[in-house]
């Protein structure tokens, strides 16, 4: 499945990732280990 991450960084920048997961858990897992200084906002599932 196909999760759209969104999230802000410590400078106040948003960004916004889409990571293939089981589950949210489990994207918001993957997308914190390749920006570690950025806090999950939303986690929504993406069709297609």
């Amino acid at each position: 499945m196909r999760f759209k991450v969104s999230m802000i960084n410590d400078l106040g920048n948003h960004h916004e990732e889409t990571v293939i997961a089981n589950n949210e858990e489990e994207a918001e897992i993957n997308v914190l280990g390749f920006n570690p200084n950025s806090t999950v906002l939303e986690t929504k599932w993406v069709y297609k």
